[in-house]
């Protein structure tokens, strides 16, 4: 019985060292804000695979209607997050000028260099209006 609970504690340590190291996602900091966009104020968001920036997060956001639904992201680079560089649409993906960095509009997800994800946050929809907060 010591022994399946030596082993256990030593598979938790190295899972949880193993997470923190290199290989792990840096965090972009959590900030309490809610913004509402709508049509008028943001047309090219109504259409599917438009985008806009807008004010919130830590370095504002990008919204983006994948043609179902409306995603928001934080444009902090979660590359050397310290550094608060604001990440740009080019395309279908986005890029951090300073480090290179690309992830894909469409998911967030790492496609060079970067290793995690855009900081999603959430959006709801009533009527013609899209509530984004976290």
């Amino acid at each position: 019985m010591k022994h399946i609970s030596i082993y256990i504690a030593f598979t938790f340590l190295s899972v949880f060292f193993w997470s923190c190291g290199s290989g792990g996602c840096n965090i972009v900091p959590n900030v309490t804000f809610q913004i509402t966009v709508t049509q008028g104020s943001h047309p090219n968001l109504y259409k599917p695979g438009g985008w806009v920036y807008a004010d919130g997060g830590v370095c504002g956001l990008i919204v983006y209607n994948d043609g179902g639904n409306v995603i928001a992201y934080d444009r902090c680079s979660t590359v050397n997050i310290q550094e608060r560089n604001r990440v740009e649409v080019n395309g279908f993906e986005v890029v951090d000028s300073a480090s290179g960095a690309k992830w894909l509009l469409l998911d967030g997800s790492p496609a060079h260099i970067a290793e995690c994800h855009l900081k999603p946050y959430r959006v709801s929809k009533t009527g013609d209006f899209y509530k984004i907060y976290n």
